[in-house]
Order: structure tokens, then sequence, then C-alpha cells
């Protein structure tokens, strides 16, 4: 019965964490179960945080939707969502009785939590399950927040969606620059990411981020299109141009669907004022989604910004600079570098021309930090840039004290310091790692939308073995922003951690999205493999094969021997799942690997659970011991406590695995 927010030790509880236990012991009345079980108290604590209730109609076809709807509310992720007393809740139950319910507007945090429970259920892929899976069927829900569609309007008519795109999801595209020689795109992108900073501060909409709009930035794809793929009903497009010494601006609202225009405006500003430009761009756009959804739509006020025309063009100019960097870095980081000095220096200027504005402090410290990252193999490079870095951060920090972004910059950098081991000695590297944390969690909790914060820190849950914190940061990332720099990387942890969990429904949720979105890498078809030895899963031996292939031939070639190996081995462990021991035995005997290649004994480690499904259990016992010869500081937390991984609940009792891997 604990709330979500109990579970992630959250501080501030109000009584709305027991109108959640109430609502546990409702659906618990009705359905005959609790809403979630689990092997452990940990798993139940991650279902209750991060997956949706199963629908109670499911089970009780009697029970109406209007009662549904109750349950959904009073068990929403978000306290916020939630009934805010036990009387409202009460009241919503009496007025069952009366039939006035179905009647009343329901709220928007219902509307989101009929959504995400139907498409729970759709993004399991089973047509049917036996009433005793239905428990398991799961979704990631929102944590904190509400879900991704809302119901704005008080009057049924003007909130509906248009031809299926939500008009209130909203996507800036680039803004195009019509210059003769190109000399103002630094203009129009300073414009774009001005409206999408600004936008996204507005309530009532969601916004698309730059990361999602920049992969159509000069591109021909029709307009109708770049919306469906969005999942935006409303586009803001622009373009910039030079009128003899002035400039030229002009945005349109278009219609996702079908690609018309709505509104249109234009404005003739002088070239030097570029701020007032920005400005009446906001306003301008504002207006034509206050007309197009019939809502009060108001930009919130944020940090401030410059009143300098020259610091502001430099920064944009940076700004240039440091994506020319970013495309250049895979491919010739000489080059890189140069755009990024390029841009340290365009943004020092910009600090002289206004220093009290911290964005280009700011900048420059994520500048430092791209830096390190390039010399990640050169651990003395890396620390000078960090340690270049965590001053310029500093200074950020001592601008505004309380700004989530200067916040998120000095606790990744604290962090990558923590992660090359720059430190005096353990107790130095305690206060390090504690001290980013602090940082990053500030920082989210300042700004709940700072999604590359909530990825840092689902990186750094990961070394303290918190798999719930993992698992709630990333997909706290993932909801804020998908279309991250490191999306991959985030989806592939989602499925990571709720593996991990052994979380079936959730680990092939993540799993399909990756294989949606990035279908050339490798890890979308290891993950495939690898649900094929849980315990619930469906195993097939074509499939198996197919995949493991797909899966070596889809990696990069630095990791192509290593995962042949290591695909041979899951294979094994599904032959073992379907009953083919003989055939198991002799794949998994193949997949092994000589020290040169698996120093750590990992495959060792992997093996000894295909054997476990094999049922060989003496064999099982002896891999482990030679992992944990080759890895005698690892600390395997969950098992010393008691709470072992789910791979060794077999052997759980067995006194040899006692004394090799829980140490007693």
């Amino acid at each position: 019965y604990m709330s979500p927010e109990q579970a992630q030790g959250l501080e501030n509880i109000d009584g709305r964490s027991d109108i959640y236990s109430l609502g546990c012991m409702l659906y618990e009345m009705l359905v005959g179960q609790v809403p979630f079980t689990g092997p452990n108290p940990q798993a139940i604590m991650a279902r209750h945080t991060m997956d949706a209730v199963s629908p109670p109609s499911i089970i009780r076809q009697t029970i109406t939707p209007e009662l549904e709807d109750i349950i959904f509310t009073a068990l929403a992720k978000s306290p916020a969502d939630r009934f805010r007393t036990a009387a409202e809740f009460a009241e919503a139950l009496s007025m069952l009785d009366s039939g006035t319910l179905a009647q009343q507007q329901h709220s928007r945090a219902v509307t989101a939590a009929r959504t995400a429970h139907t498409e729970a259920l759709g993004r399991t892929g089973r047509q049917r399950m036996p009433r005793k899976a239905i428990a398991a069927v799961s979704a990631v829900a929102a944590v904190g927040i509400g879900l991704g569609v809302w119901q704005l309007w008080p009057d049924g008519g003007r909130g509906s969606t248009v031809g299926g795109l939500d008009p209130t999801s909203v996507a800036v595209l680039y803004f195009e620059d019509l210059s003769p020689d190109g000399d103002l795109g630094y203009v129009a992108d300073g414009l774009t990411e001005g409206l999408i900073d600004e936008l996204s501060r507005v309530r009532a909409l969601q916004v698309v981020s730059r990361n999602g709009v920049a992969q159509y930035r000069d591109t021909d794809v029709s307009r109708d299109s770049i919306a469906r793929a969005l999942k935006a009903g409303s586009l803001v497009l622009g373009t910039v141009e030079p009128e003899g010494d002035r400039l030229r601006v002009t945005t349109r609202l278009v219609d996702g669907e079908s690609g018309a225009d709505i509104e249109r405006s234009s404005l003739v500003l002088p070239a030097t004022d570029v701020l007032s430009a920005r400005d009446s761009i906001v306003q301008s756009v504002s207006g034509f989604l206050r007309q197009r959804l019939g809502e009060e739509v108001q930009v919130r006020e944020r940090r401030a910004s410059t009143a300098s025309g020259d610091a502001w063009t430099l920064v944009q100019r940076a700004e240039r600079a440091r994506k020319d960097a970013e495309d250049l870095k895979y491919e010739d980081r000489d080059r890189a570098l140069g755009a990024y000095q390029r841009a340290d220096s365009l943004l020092e200027l910009a600090q002289a021309a206004d220093p009290r504005w911290p964005d280009p402090v700011i900048l420059r410290a994520r500048i430092a930090y791209a830096v390190a990252r390039l010399y990640d193999n050169d651990r003395r490079q890396a620390g000078e840039w960090i340690e270049v870095g965590l001053g310029v951060a500093e200074r950020a920090v001592d601008l505004v004290p309380n700004d989530a972004e200067a916040l998120e910059i000095r606790g990744t950098l604290r962090y990558l310091n923590w992660l090359h081991g720059f430190a005096a000695g353990p107790d130095d590297a305690e206060r390090q790692f504690e001290a980013a944390q602090q940082d990053l969690e500030t920082a989210v909790q300042t700004d709940p939308g700072l999604a590359s914060a909530y990825a840092v820190l689902s990186h750094l849950y990961s070394q303290t073995g918190d798999l719930m914190s993992v698992a709630i940061a990333a997909q706290r990332a993932y909801q804020e922003d998908a279309y991250l720099g490191n999306a991959d990387v985030i989806v592939s942890r989602l499925f990571s951690v709720s593996y991990d969990l052994e979380q079936e429904s959730q680990a092939s949720r993540w799993c399909s999205e990756g294989m949606k979105r990035f279908p050339n890498d490798h890890r979308f078809a290891q993950c495939q493999l690898m649900i094929m030895t849980m315990p619930e899963a469906q195993a097939d031996a074509e499939s198996a094969w197919r995949l493991a292939a797909q899966w070596e031939e889809l990696s990069p070639e630095f990791i192509r021997e290593y995962n042949h190996h290591q695909a041979g081995m899951y294979v094994g462990g599904v032959l073992a799942r379907l009953g083919l021991a003989d055939s198991a035995a002799r794949v998994l005997e193949a997949a092994r690997a000589d020290r040169d290649l698996d120093p750590r004994r990992d495959l060792a480690w992997t093996e000894a659970y295909m054997r476990v499904l094999l049922g060989d259990h003496d064999e099982a016992i002896e891999l482990l011991k030679q992992y944990m010869a080759a890895n005698p500081d690892r600390v395997h937390g969950e098992e010393t406590e008691g709470d072992i991984y789910w791979w060794w609940r077999e052997l759980r009792d067995d006194p040899r695995f006692q004394r090799v891997v829980m140490g007693r």
C-alpha cells in the first residue's frame, strides 16, 4: 500500500499519500488482489513507482468506467493528480450513487490515467492473457508530474485533438535563414531556441525539445510528416531575412495534421535590436496559440536574460560554433576542438559584454565538459579540462546560486571528476560523489523538466546499486525529452534496469521502443534475446539464433568478437528454457572465451545463469567461483543483504552459493 513518494523517500509527504494507500485498498476490495505484487519489497516498491495499474474492469467487468476513473485518480503517481482530501474521494464515490458523476467534467489526471492504462495494455503486444497474468501488465507511467495527454478545456469542443494530433503539443522548427550568404544562421537559431525555451515554460503546452526538432533542420520533409513524426498538432515555422539595415522575421502557426497555415505574422526590426525581435516573436506566437487553443497561454518567469544585444549575438554565434563541434567530434577531433575553442572565445567576449548574465558562463562550463569527454581515454588531458570546467561552473553558481542549469553542470563535472578517480583518497571520493549527487538532485527539484540532469542522475544512481532510483531518473529523462542526444543510452538503461528488476512487461516495452527508434543499434537486438531468458517470456530457438546473428552484425568492430560469445551464451539459455538440454550445453561450451577476451570473467557470470536454467547447479557454482576470483573487490549489495538477484533464486539455499557469492 506504499505510495510512490514514500517508496522514493521524498520529503514533504502529505495526506495525499494516504489517498494512494486508500486507493490500493479499494482496488483490492473490488478485484480481490492488491494492485502490485512482486518477489521482494524492492520490486513491489518499484512497481508502485513506475508501473500503471491494470484496469480493474478487465478482471471484474461489472466495474463501471466512472468507478474505474475514481480508482485511477486515487492511484495517480503524482500526488498533485490525486484527490486532495479523503472528503473529495468520498464525495466522488457518493456521486456514483446519485448518478451524476458521469456528467461531471473529469480532471486532466483522470484523462491521462485512462490513456496511460489503455496504452499500457497495447504495448504488451498480447491479445489475450490469463487472469493471473493481468496484474503483471504494466507500462511506465509518469513519476512526479502528470502523464503526457492533457485535457485542458472546460468546454468539450475547443479541446478536442485534431485528427489524432494534440494541438497543445507544439514543435518549433528551426527558423530558415534567407540571407544571400547565410550570414543570419546564428540569429535564426537563437530566435528558434529562445522560443522553444520560453514556450516550454507554459504549463498548458508540451513543446518538442531542441533535440527533437534539430533532426528536421534544412530538410525537405513535408510539414504534416514532421508533425506526425513528432506527434505535434501545432507547428511554428519562421524565416529571417535582411531588408537593408533591418531584419524581417516572419512566423507562422501551422496545423500539424493538414500542414495548412493558421496564423502568420511579420516583424521588421533594426538589425541591431535582435532582443526586441526575440521578445516580440514570443508574444506573437503566444497570441497565435491562445487563439488556437482557447486558453490563456502565458510565459512563466525564467532566469534573467541580458539587455545587451552584443552579448546575446555573441552567445548565438558561440552556440553555432558549439554545434559545429558536436557534428565533428566523432569524425575529426582536432577540428572539433578548434570549434569548441572558437565557441569559448566568443563566450568570453559575451561575458565581458554583460558580466552579470550567467548564460555565457554556464555554456563555457558545458564546453569544458564536452572537451573533457573528448579526452576520456587521456586521463591527464581530461583532468585538466574537468578542472577548468569546475572553476567556470563555480563562477556560474556564484552568479545564480539557485539556478538549475548552473547546478546541473557543476554536478555533472563533479561526477565526471569522481568517475575518473581524481580524489585524494576514499573519504575525498565519497565527498565528491555526494556533492555531485546533491547538485544534480537540487537541479531537478528546482527545474523538474531538466531532462539532461535526470540522465546523469540515472548513471550516478547506478553506482549505488539502487535500481529503483536508476529507473525513476532514466524514465524522467526520457519523459521530459525523448530526443536527448543520448536517448539511445537512456532507453537501453531503462531496458536493463527493468530486466534486473525482473519486470518482463517493462523490459519488453523499452526493448520495443529501442528497436523502433534505433533499429541499427546492437543493444536492441541484444535485449530481445535477453528477454527470452526471463521466466515468463516466450522463447523460440529460431528467433534466438536470428537475434544472435543480428546482435553480432550490428556491434561495433571493437566489441564484435566479445558479443559473438555473449550472444551464444544467451542462445544457450533460450535452448535450456525450451528443454533442449544437450544442444544448450554444446552451445554454452562453444560460447566460452579465453581470458584475453574476457579477463573479468563476465561471460562466466552469464553462463552460470544459463546453467541454472539447465538445472546444472554444480557447474553454475564453479563458474561463479571463477567470476568471484577474477573480481575480488566486487560487492554484491543485493546478495549480501539477503535479497538476491533473481538469476540466483534457485541457488539461494545452496551452502556453496552462500559461501561463494554471499560471503557467508
